[in-house]
């Protein structure tokens, strides 16, 4: 039995992870505009400053829960209509990677 999806069910998983990435982080997600274009970039748009700094400090779990929730392969931080910053998440996945699998192996 395979499952068939329609666009609109599609658009329906997509903006679900979405809104699960958000509920992840503090506050300051919630704030934001968030999209995931066609490039598999997810933008976080920003209104105020002070959440770009936040953002900004909270990067490296950002990028991780982008990749993990939404599947985003970069996470681009904008303000005023600006990119302010863009990171892979990929970047960020191979040492959590590296110590789970690190943590695995059991001493004899």
């Amino acid at each position: 039995m395979s499952l068939d999806f329609n666009h609109n069910d599609l658009l329906t998983l997509e903006q679900q992870r979405i809104e699960r990435f958000r509920s992840s982080s503090l506050r300051s997600l919630s704030l934001c505009f968030l999209h995931l274009n066609h490039n598999n970039i997810l933008a976080v748009h920003c209104a105020e400053p002070w959440l770009v700094d936040q953002l900004l400090y909270e990067m490296e779990q950002l990028c991780w829960d982008a990749w993990v929730m939404v599947g985003a392969s970069r996470l681009s931080i904008h303000y005023a209509q600006e990119e302010i910053h863009s990171a892979s998440t990929l970047e960020f996945n191979e040492p959590m990677r590296s110590h789970s699998a690190l943590s695995q192996k059991h001493p004899i």
